[in-house]
């Protein structure tokens, strides 16, 4: 054997075992995660940077909330949820999948303490943000002949707006304040009045969403606010809107149904509150 190759071989070999040593290391401190909206199939697309910080995101509250260090798990969630935030400025957009995983990631996150309101607050936070991000996806309609509106319209009992009453298919209130009401049912807000509105296209302001049923109802740029009543909508979407919800079970449904691109969700009147 040459002299060179007597010095060679145990430098070479010294060599491997440190890189596979600082391989293990790095291994150990950063584990891999798992990206459950990325498709491992040949020639798939890498996954979209913010999409993998977000779910890296929501794995990093769940193990913090798992050791029990929930207020590391809000900040992390609030961090999850300005990045949507800032996707939907950008106007991103994501695909199906990546709703239903960044979804489920906020369920595991809840599930580490289901009865700490704190943390629900902040992953109600995230849900709406998912739900708005996959609102500003949404194309809004074409409409024509307007009727403008500059001050809230009330509805009677017994009521139904629609084309016919309105006569247009379309009611405009981008004069009146963001945080106005567009449409006001009686105060009682409950199914029992018979308040519907059906076949219209609304835009600007804002609308409380309780008590009235809607149905073939397009909301373009509007502040929609739900207060854990009973609620209806069939075949309605959302075109760029915000939304207002409880942080609750019922405020979950309903932000989870519209981060899905779903258009109908039905939820009866809540149970009473117990007696004291």
């Amino acid at each position: 054997m040459p002299a060179y190759a007597r010095w060679a071989i145990p430098i070479l070999l010294a060599l491997l075992l440190v890189t596979l040593a600082w391989r293990g290391i790095r291994w150990t401190l950063h584990p891999a995660r798992q990206q459950p909206y990325v498709q491992a199939t040949p020639g798939a697309a890498p996954p979209i940077p913010w999409q993998r910080d977000f779910m890296d995101s929501l794995d990093e509250a769940a193990r913090e909330g798992g050791a029990g260090n929930f207020t590391a798990a809000e900040i992390v969630v609030d961090r999850a949820e300005s990045i949507l935030t800032a996707a939907r400025i950008q106007s991103a957009a994501g695909e199906p999948e990546f709703f239903r995983a960044a979804l489920a990631g906020l369920d595991l996150v809840t599930q580490q303490r289901p009865d700490d309101a704190r943390l629900l607050d902040h992953v109600t936070l995230a849900r709406v943000s998912l739900a708005e991000l996959r609102s500003s996806m949404n194309v809004a309609p074409d409409v024509s002949n307007p009727v403008s509106l500059t001050s809230p319209r009330e509805l009677a009992a017994d009521f139904t707006l629609d084309p016919a009453k309105l006569r247009s298919n379309s009611l405009d209130a981008t004069l009146m304040p963001g945080t106005a009401e567009i449409l006001l049912p009686p105060a009682s807000r409950s199914f029992a009045d018979h308040v519907r509105v059906e076949n219209l296209t609304i835009t600007g302001a804002a609308q409380t969403l309780d008590g009235i049923r809607w149905r073939n109802v397009t909301f373009v740029g509007t502040r929609l606010r739900y207060e854990g009543g009973e609620l209806d909508l069939q075949n309605v979407r959302c075109v760029r809107c915000r939304f207002g919800f409880p942080s609750d079970d019922r405020g979950a449904r309903l932000a989870n149904a519209l981060a899905l691109g779903q258009s109908s969700i039905t939820l009866e009147a809540p149970p009473p509150a117990p007696a004291p």
